[in-house]
C-alpha cells in the first residue's frame, strides 16, 4: 500500500485543467489507467500503471501544445511533465517531456501515441524512455 500512495499523491495533486474528461487505458511504460482532463493546449495527460513485480508509476503531462498534423486527422502534442516509480522498495521521481499524435475515432474515442524522454532525478540520475499507446472515452 505505501508504494501505492506517491503514484495516486501525482494524480490527485494534479486537479483538473478544464471541465472535460477521458479516461482509458494504455499499453506502455506505465501500463494501466490514463486520464485526460480538458483538451487542446493546457490539457492534463495522466498514467497510472503497476507491474506484476508489485511495483506502482504515474507519469502526468501539461500539454503545453497541440497542433494539427497538415493533410491528416491527426493532432501532434507535446508537453512537460514529471513520473514517479514505486517498487522493490526504493522510489524514483524526475521531469519528462510527452511527445505523441492523438486522433478521434468518432466524437467520444480517442486514440494516441506517446513517447515520454524522463530523466530521473531521486533515487539516483539517469535517463529513460517510457511512452505507450491508448484509447480513451471522452465523459
Amino acid at each position: 500500500m505505501s508504494r501505492l500512495l506517491p503514484a495516486l499523491a501525482l494524480v490527485l495533486l494534479a486537479g483538473p485543467a478544464h471541465a472535460q474528461l477521458a479516461i482509458g487505458g494504455q499499453l506502455g511504460d506505465p501500463t494501466g489507467l490514463s486520464l485526460k482532463f480538458g483538451a487542446g493546449p493546457g490539457a492534463l495527460a495522466l498514467a497510472v500503471g503497476w507491474d506484476l513485480d508489485d511495483s506502482v508509476s504515474a507519469e502526468g503531462h501539461y500539454l503545453l501544445s497541440v497542433r494539427r498534423v497538415q493533410g491528416a486527422d491527426v493532432d501532434l502534442f507535446y508537453g512537460p511533465g514529471a513520473f514517479v516509480q514505486s517498487g522493490d522498495d526504493d522510489t524514483n521521481l524526475g521531469v519528462s517531456l510527452g511527445v505523441g499524435l492523438e486522433t478521434s475515432l468518432t466524437r467520444e474515442i480517442e486514440l494516441y501515441g506517446l513517447v515520454s524522454p524522463r530523466l530521473r532525478l531521486v533515487e539516483d540520475t539517469d535517463f529513460d524512455l517510457g511512452g505507450g499507446v491508448g484509447v480513451r472515452l471522452r465523459l
